[in-house]
């Protein structure tokens, strides 16, 4: 009986706690979680994942900011709106592509892959060798 009770609301907390666009979960999983780079920002330090096609970018609040945000969405069924929004997730994924020598880069559209996931696609127009970073510079 006790298990009952208790396994419900466990149920309904990870239910709660999902979310975001269909298909989402797929697009999330299709990038290199090898490629993840923490972006400190003022509120948290987002976690920024390169896709492999290097067209988009995912970002994410840190885990502990996801975490705490899953659980109270899930304590509340729901009702809590306790979503980063996106505009801190845009200046996350600015931010990385600035410091990645991207600054020349144009995030075209954000949107929301999942609960705290967001994935931004930009596009870089052809650089000079002028704008080229010293690293992308041929030695």
């Amino acid at each position: 009986m006790h298990v009952r009770v208790l396994f419900v609301p466990v149920i309904a907390l990870g239910l709660a706690a999902c979310g975001g666009r269909p298909g989402g979960l797929q697009d999330a999983m299709s990038y290199d979680i090898r490629s993840v780079t923490q972006v400190p920002m003022g509120d948290d330090t987002y976690r920024v994942f390169e896709h492999p096609q290097r067209d988009r970018l995912m970002t994410t609040t840190s885990i502990g900011k996801a975490f705490g945000q899953g659980f109270v969405k899930g304590a509340t069924f729901g009702l809590a709106d306790v979503q980063t929004p996106e505009q801190r997730h845009e200046a996350a994924a600015r931010k990385h592509l600035d410091r990645t020598g991207r600054a020349h880069c144009t995030i075209d559209n954000g949107y929301e892959l999942l609960n705290t996931q967001y994935e931004f696609r930009f596009t870089c127009p052809p650089q000079t060798a002028e704008q080229t970073p010293e690293a992308d510079k041929p030695a």
